[in-house]
């Protein structure tokens, strides 16, 4: 074996085992006696990256690249480290670039459609596995992956017979069982609970597992309209789910309580200079599982209106600007008081341009992001013509949808009733707040009066936008085709439906707990 070599399965042992020190000696020997070499700096360049230095892994991926320009796996990591830097015009260009690469390997092409769906190129991505599929037709993975970006896309139907295809490849494909559950409402006469049971028998399933089978069998027996079966399923799978989330429910609460007292009253009526100019972003705000989707749908029928999905881009900005302006890291309560401080209309042109080049080919983009009600004040510091949307919902039906919803690393709130009303208790009270002390902001949608009174409320709401409604937007799941990664991403494909209205009425004593927190919503 080389030096080189030995070097490289140095470094590569001691990522394995986290120890970072090891790692930094190895690539330091690297790129000082083999810098000749593309493998030195695609080592400095994963280095960077595991240290939280997006723009030095950046810079050396691109050194192994000027050594080894046509390497696919090279190609693929810079367009990695291009999205993890925001370049994201540079990573769409090389992404279209790749797409048309003649080089027809699995691997290679289901790295290129991860990288695709990142960049909200789903149906490229699609288009992709399909093409892996061709060359691997029992990989039960990408059958999976397929799916996925099928269910984005709107296409319901076949992606059900690729997961069909996925678990008769590989039966404990858990992640399988639980997206095929949730793509459409099961009947008598077609559905999986029989072998949801059975799967949950066995003893050897992992956690992760077992949640994913109990919220699936819970989802279908909802379905079947078998309640106490389904609650009993949706509760031992929230339980474990608890069981294995790090979370303290105070520091959020008291998050919260902070914004209110920094972002009071008296300091809006502080004079400042004007945020930044610009009329294109609308902010749907919510906890979610409000219905946000609905509202974001029948806005998206407007020709000139772009779906630009759930963007972090806000709180990232903010608190990548508010970081670089105390010069170091801050825990939630430092953000929240540096974030008081930071130049608004350098804040808003940042978020704008963050969004680039997925924004800006449409006169307005719609934020559907739900947290996005933590930073209402600064939205409108920072975006004084931004439009923001509050879309609400009966609070003991609101908090059932976002218990009763598996979410991937989100909301570790959801999984505790208890933990969830005080957490929407303050989700009210900061909202509240933000009514106060902006008046006339904030555009509230109340759900159940958008289904049973949608021309009302959605001309109300196409107004507060400044857009002209027409009666495209009451037939959206006929009009707007674009493709949606939430949770909602099956409901939105059908008409309008109330079956979710009231739901909660179903359980009224298993949802003791929320009925008790909110005895003016029964």
């Amino acid at each position: 074996m080389t030096d080189a070599a030995h070097l490289l399965n140095s470094f590569y042992h001691a990522v394995a085992q986290n120890n970072p020190a090891a790692a930094a000696t190895s690539v330091q020997q690297l790129i000082t006696r083999f810098s000749q070499l593309a493998d030195s700096w695609l080592a400095a360049s994963m280095l960077a990256e595991n240290n939280a230095q997006p723009g030095k892994a950046l810079q050396a991926i691109e050194r192994a690249l000027a050594i080894s320009p046509d390497s696919a796996s090279l190609q693929l990591r810079h367009l990695h480290c291009l999205q993890r830097c925001g370049h994201t015009a540079a990573a769409l260009a090389l992404a279209d670039s790749l797409c048309q690469a003649p080089l027809q390997q699995v691997d290679f092409l289901s790295e290129l459609a991860l990288q695709c769906s990142q960049l909200q190129r789903f149906e490229q991505a699609a288009s992709l596995y399909q093409q892996a599929l061709a060359l691997q037709p029992d990989n039960a993975g990408l059958y999976y992956n397929y799916a996925t970006m099928l269910r984005f896309c709107g296409q319901l139907d076949q992606a059900e017979r690729m997961l069909d295809q996925a678990i008769a490849l590989q039966p404990r494909d858990t992640d399988a069982w639980h997206l095929r559950s949730n793509l459409r409402k099961q009947r008598f006469d077609s559905h999986h609970c029989d072998g949801l049971t059975a799967l949950l028998q066995h003893d050897d399933l992992s956690p992760k597992q077992r949640v994913q089978l109990h919220y699936a069998l819970a989802k279908e027996l909802e379905d079947l309209q078998q309640y106490p079966q389904s609650f009993a399923q949706l509760q031992a799978g929230a339980s474990l789910r608890r069981q294995h989330i790090n979370y303290n429910l105070h520091d959020d609460l008291a998050v919260m309580q902070l914004i209110q007292q920094q972002f009071n009253a008296e300091f809006f009526r502080q004079a400042r200079p004007a945020g930044y100019d610009n009329t294109e972003a609308v902010f749907i705000v919510s906890m979610p599982r409000a219905g946000s989707t609905l509202a974001e749908r029948m806005l998206g029928c407007d020709a000139k209106v772009q779906l630009a999905g759930e963007l972090n881009n806000f709180a990232r900005v903010l608190s990548r600007m508010a970081q670089q302006s105390a010069r170091g890291k801050l825990d939630k309560a430092a953000l929240v008081q540096q974030s008081s401080q930071l130049d608004f209309a350098a804040l808003g042109q940042a978020y704008i341009d963050s969004t680039r080049p997925l924004t800006g080919a449409y006169s307005h983009f719609v934020d559907k992001l739900p947290l996005n009600f933590l930073y209402v004040g600064l939205i409108h510091l920072a975006l004084p013509q931004a439009k923001i949307i509050h879309v609400q919902r009966n609070p003991i039906d609101h908090c059932y949808a976002i218990y009763k919803h598996l979410f991937a690393d989100a909301y570790p709130f959801s999984y505790q009733l208890d933990e969830l009303a005080q957490y929407y208790q303050a989700y009210q009270a900061l909202m509240a707040h933000w009514q106060q002390v902006l008046p006339g902001v904030i555009h509230t949608v109340q759900y159940e009066d958008l289904i049973s009174q949608p021309e009302l409320q959605s001309k109300a709401l196409f107004k507060h936008c400044g857009l002209s409604w027409t009666e495209r937007c009451l037939q959206f799941h006929q009009h707007n085709r674009q493709a949606s990664t939430t949770g909602s991403a099956s409901q939105i494909r059908q008409p309008l439906y109330n079956s979710s209205v009231a739901r909660w009425r179903c359980y009224q004593t298993e949802l003791a707990t929320l009925i008790r927190a909110f005895p003016d919503a029964v």
